[in-house]
């Protein structure tokens, strides 16, 4: 069996440890997804409110590694320290999963030899301009799908420090319309 895998192109013990790493994280999101209550992390920052930004950010990471949507904590978070930190936390918390989703993508590129087989795809998705900072720019602004755009960057092999920019600013303007347009309608009910 194994000498059967070793003859696809495909398989090896390194792909094999990505693949296994790549699960384990699914996993683990699944299982955060599952148990996750807003409330509890909520109470959890405010009994540790002189460490309120790390576990802000932690959840931020953890929520990106999932597809829980991190708006509501982004609001409670701008009612609790401000509208600019809180912000500012949710463009570095989610620029950091979604770097990891790109790693991710990268990997999962690597594995499936997605360079070969993009040609392949339907509806002409092979010739999207994803590495184009305008497409990434426009595609980052979209509500659904920012988190399974990160893989697709990395199974595109976006360079980094493009995809970096695109993404660190699309989320500091998302964050920062959602904090402070969020803390406005607050103060209105």
């Amino acid at each position: 069996m194994i000498r059967k895998l070793k003859q696809k192109k495909w398989f090896n013990w390194k792909n094999l440890v990505r693949f296994s790493m790549i699960l384990v994280i699914l996993i683990i999101a699944v299982i955060f997804s599952i148990r996750f209550d807003l409330q509890t992390i909520k109470h959890f920052i405010q009994t540790h409110s002189s460490q309120a930004i790390l576990i802000s950010l932690g959840a931020y990471i953890l929520f990106g590694l999932t597809f829980i949507p991190t708006f509501p904590l982004t609001i409670m978070i701008a009612v609790m320290i401000g509208p600019l930190q809180a912000a500012i936390i949710a463009a570095f918390g989610n620029t950091i999963a979604a770097f990891w989703g790109y790693q991710v993508g990268k990997s999962v590129g690597d594995i499936v030899s997605f360079e070969e087989k993009k040609s392949k795809l339907p509806f002409g998705l092979g010739k999207l301009p994803i590495k184009s900072p305008l497409f990434m720019l426009v595609a980052r602004s979209l509500p659904a799908g920012s988190r399974a755009y990160s893989m697709v960057c990395g199974a595109y092999e976006v360079p980094i420090p493009t995809y970096l920019w695109t993404t660190s600013l699309m989320f500091f303007l998302n964050s920062a319309l959602l904090s402070f347009g969020g803390l406005k309608v607050l103060n209105i009910i």
